[in-house]
């Protein structure tokens, strides 16, 4: 499934994105057209006004000024003494260059009449298609006692089209290989991007699985309870009863829990904070866990500041959960004869509560994974009082109060765990 998502989604991007370029490039080469345009056709337009100032002075066509201008300009050059050609013109005749100038001057026969009553040395540029082909063409009248003469221009526009021609084939490659670099970095763009959400659903997948399972357990032996019961007389009856109310009970803690974790999720699990005296509230979790621990012999001590602490904007009665996931964690993997030591401190900046024991410890491995969900470091323990969510839930507490939880190595030889909340 993520395959397919990625690979549609590195398309899509790499569509959007030459799409994009495509339609800047389009705009750029049509004003980039427009400006080559615009700019030979002044070009032109200046050279026909110099060659006119140039035959107002002496108002006669020479060969060497004639011969002048062929080797400094590209164009078609044809001259016409009262709509004779003259002898240059005859010269470089051939059959194309003649077909040309004879539609010039039957096009453009209007203009050329009002040129030769419009003064002395007159000169007019138009743009002329012929055969597919486009032309500026500039035709100069010069009036004279003996008629009149006429010079025409012709600038093919091939040189322009080529010249366009180039840059669309520069911006094709261009655009092709910013394509191909799009589609390697939306590639690798969207597989980073898509990688949380993988490891998502995986997570999910995983926390399906194992909650599955966890509840499969609680919900076979209450069915083998109940049928026992049918089969069963009086004491007997009872105890499988027994059975399956606790199990009831352990499901419910079960299902609390999911609950609890699946609000977290949709972000509806939202603290109620208030200002907390964090000193009175680790003593009484301390007093809360002092039978369970007499209970296996385990030496319980805790260590609270003589001076004022500053108070902590916490949820109360969610902080009072962590410690509590973390002091029934401590009696139940500390052996008998054991010790649990908890201490408080506070400075400007942070509230820091330890909890070490003298249990088994942490390893360094399972240090990475103990606040996962379903996660037990020893799964080897027959204490199927524990889900491995109690510490998952503590982290999702502890972060929402934008505080931490870590797990250390103790100083006892078993484990520590660190809750650290911000003062007001």
């Amino acid at each position: 499934m993520f395959r397919k998502v990625h690979i549609r989604l590195t398309l899509l991007f790499t569509a959007v994105c030459a799409l994009v370029i495509v339609i800047m490039s389009g705009l750029y080469l049509y004003l980039s057209r427009q400006n080559i345009r615009e700019n030979s056709l002044m070009t032109f337009r200046t050279d026909m006004a110099s060659f006119s100032a140039s035959l107002s002075d002496r108002h006669v066509v020479t060969q060497s000024w004639l011969s002048s201008v062929r080797s400094n300009y590209n164009y078609s050059f044809f001259i016409y003494d009262n709509e004779k050609p003259t002898r240059f013109t005859a010269l470089t005749a051939n059959e194309e260059r003649e077909s040309l100038i004879n539609d010039i001057r039957q096009h453009f026969s209007d203009e050329i009449r009002q040129l030769r009553y419009t003064g002395s040395v007159s000169h007019k540029e138009m743009t002329y298609k012929r055969n597919g082909r486009e032309y500026y063409v500039g035709i100069i009248c010069i009036s004279g006692e003996k008629g009149y003469t006429e010079l025409y221009a012709a600038d093919s526009l091939d040189a322009e089209k080529e010249q366009f021609r180039s840059l669309l084939r520069n911006f094709i490659i261009i655009i092709l290989l910013t394509v191909a670099a799009l589609f390697v970095f939306a590639f690798m763009f969207t597989r980073r991007l898509l990688l949380p959400i993988k490891k998502n659903h995986e997570q999910q997948a995983h926390f399906i699985a194992a909650a599955s399972h966890e509840i499969r357990n609680p919900v076979n032996t209450i069915i083998s309870a109940l049928d026992a019961m049918d089969s069963s007389e009086g004491a007997q009856q009872k105890e499988f009863a027994d059975i399956a109310r606790k199990e009831g009970k352990r499901l419910t803690l079960l299902t609390e829990d999911l609950l609890t974790l699946a609000r977290s999720d949709n972000g509806s699990f939202a603290p109620r904070t208030a200002p907390t005296e964090l000193d009175t509230l680790v003593l009484d979790c301390y007093e809360a866990f002092i039978a369970p621990a007499k209970e296996k012999n385990i030496t319980m001590n805790i260590s609270l500041p003589d001076e004022n602490v500053p108070k902590a904007d916490v949820d109360g009665e969610r902080i009072k959960q962590v410690i509590s996931v973390i002091l029934s964690n401590a009696v139940s993997y500390t052996p008998e004869g054991g010790r649990i030591e908890i201490a408080y401190t506070a400075d400007r900046s942070w509230h820091r509560i330890r909890i070490s024991d003298s249990g088994g410890g942490i390893s360094d491995e399972d240090k990475e994974h103990i606040f996962e969900r379903f996660y037990r470091a020893d799964r080897s323990r027959e204490d199927r009082s524990h889900f491995g969510l109690g510490l998952a839930i503590a982290k999702e507490i502890t972060d929402l109060h934008h505080g931490t939880l870590t797990a250390e190595d103790s100083p006892l030889g078993g484990a520590s765990f660190v809750i650290c909340l911000p003062v007001i």
